[in-house]
C-alpha cells in the first residue's frame, strides 16, 4: 500500500498531499512538524519558510523524491488507470511547484528593503491561496518576472493590487507582454510655461501615436490585431481613429520632453492637448510600474508628427535644453 500524508499549514488553508518516504509520521500535530522539519532537512523551504512561510509548503520537494513516489505507485497493486492518473498528477503538481517556487523568489529578490513576507504582512489569505494556485501554471520566465513583481508589490502594499489582476496575469502571453512593454515605453513630459516662460508644474504622461505608424508599429510587434487583444486583456483602451486628449491645460504655451528633446507648442486648442490612440487602465498602470522600458526607435519624430496632425504648432526657437543623469532628468533655460 502506499501511505500519503495529508497536511493544512493554516486553520482554512488546502491540504497537501505527499510522500512520508520511510518516515515514522503520527497524526495530530506532529503530522505538520514533521512535515516542516522533513523540508527543513532537504533545505526545502531555506528563507521561504520564514519569508512567505507556508506559501507552498513543498516548493523544493525534490526530484528525486517525486522520482521515489512515482517508482512506489509503480510497484503498488493498483489498477493500471489509476497509476496511470497518481503519476501524471505527481509530475504536473511537480512542475506546479516550480513555478510558484520560481515567481516567489522573483518577489523575494526584487520586493523594497525591510518587506514584510509574514502571515502579519496584512496580505488577504484568500488573495494569496488565488495567485499563488494561478501562479503554479506560468512557466514562460518573462511571465513569472512579472507574477514576481506584481506579488512583491502586493506585499509591499497590502490590497493594492487591482482585483482582476489574477485573471489577466493568466491571460497574457509573452507576446502579448512584449507588446505591452513597447507600449509602456511610450511617455513625454508636458511641462506648461507661465508668462515669464518658467515651468509651471507638470506630468508626465503615456503618448503612443499610432495613427500613421501603423506600420512601425507593426514591425515591433504592435499590429492593431495585438492593440485590440490587449484592450480586451483589460489592460489599456485603444481609440485608432480620433485618439485621446489630456485636458485642463490652458497655458498659452507648452514645454513637452521627449527623452533628452525639448519643443515648446505655442499653439492648440486651449485645454485640450492630444496624447495619443492608448490610456492605460487601472490593471495597466499597475503593470506598467513594474516594466521596464526598451528604446523606441523614431518616438520623436512620430510624435510631432502626429501633433502637426492634430493642429498643433510648435515654435521654431526656444532656449530650453534637457540634462540626463542616470534616471534623473533636469531641464535648463539657457536665459531665464
Amino acid at each position: 500500500m502506499i501511505k500519503v500524508i495529508g497536511v493544512r499549514f493554516r486553520r482554512a488553508g488546502k491540504v497537501y498531499y505527499f510522500n512520508p518516504l520511510d518516515m515514522d509520521i503520527t497524526t495530530g500535530t506532529a503530522v505538520a512538524k514533521t512535515a516542516v522539519d522533513l523540508m527543513k532537512n532537504e533545505n526545502v523551504l531555506n528563507k521561504s519558510v520564514g519569508v512567505l512561510g507556508m506559501l507552498f509548503p513543498f516548493a523544493g520537494l525534490k526530484q528525486k523524491a517525486v522520482e521515489m513516489y512515482v517508482e512506489d505507485i509503480e510497484k503498488s497493486d493498483l489498477s493500471a488507470e489509476t497509476k496511470a492518473f497518481m503519476i501524471l498528477n505527481t509530475k504536473k503538481t511537480f512542475k506546479k511547484i516550480k513555478n510558484q517556487k520560481t515567481i516567489a523568489e522573483i518577489a523575494m529578490e526584487n520586493a523594497k528593503q525591510g518587506t514584510d513576507f509574514s502571515e502579519d504582512s496584512g496580505v488577504s489569505e484568500e488573495w494569496l491561496d488565488r495567485f499563488m494556485d494561478s501562479a503554479g501554471f506560468v512557466s514562460s520566465e518573462e511571465i513569472q518576472w512579472i507574477w514576481g513583481k506584481i506579488l512583491a508589490n502586493e506585499f509591499e502594499r497590502p490590497g493594492s493590487t487591482p482585483p482582476n489582476m489574477i485573471r489577466i496575469l493568466s491571460e497574457i502571453t509573452p507576446a502579448l507582454a512584449s507588446a505591452f512593454r513597447y507600449i509602456c515605453s511610450m511617455c513625454i513630459w508636458i511641462l506648461p510655461l507661465n508668462e515669464n516662460g518658467d515651468i509651471q508644474g507638470g506630468f508626465q504622461k503615456l503618448f503612443v501615436p499610432y495613427t500613421k505608424n501603423d506600420e512601425k508599429f507593426r514591425e515591433c510587434g504592435v499590429s492593431f490585431n495585438v492593440l485590440n487583444e490587449l484592450e480586451t486583456l483589460g489592460v489599456i483602451r485603444f481609440e485608432s481613429l480620433a485618439g485621446y486628449i489630456s485636458k485642463g491645460i490652458i497655458n498659452d504655451k507648452i514645454l513637452i520632453c521627449i527623452g533628452d528633446k525639448l519643443d515648446v507648442i505655442k499653439e492648440y486648442e486651449k485645454g485640450e492637448i492630444p496624447i495619443g490612440n492608448v490610456m492605460l487602465t487601472s490593471v495597466g498602470e499597475a503593470l506598467k510600474s513594474i516594466t521596464d522600458s526598451v528604446e523606441v526607435d523614431d518616438y520623436y519624430v512620430m510624435i510631432k508628427q502626429y501633433l502637426v496632425d492634430k493642429g498643433v504648432k510648435f515654435a521654431e526657437e526656444h532656449d530650453y535644453y534637457a540634462e540626463i543623469n542616470g534616471d534623473e532628468l533636469t531641464i535648463h533655460r539657457r536665459n531665464p
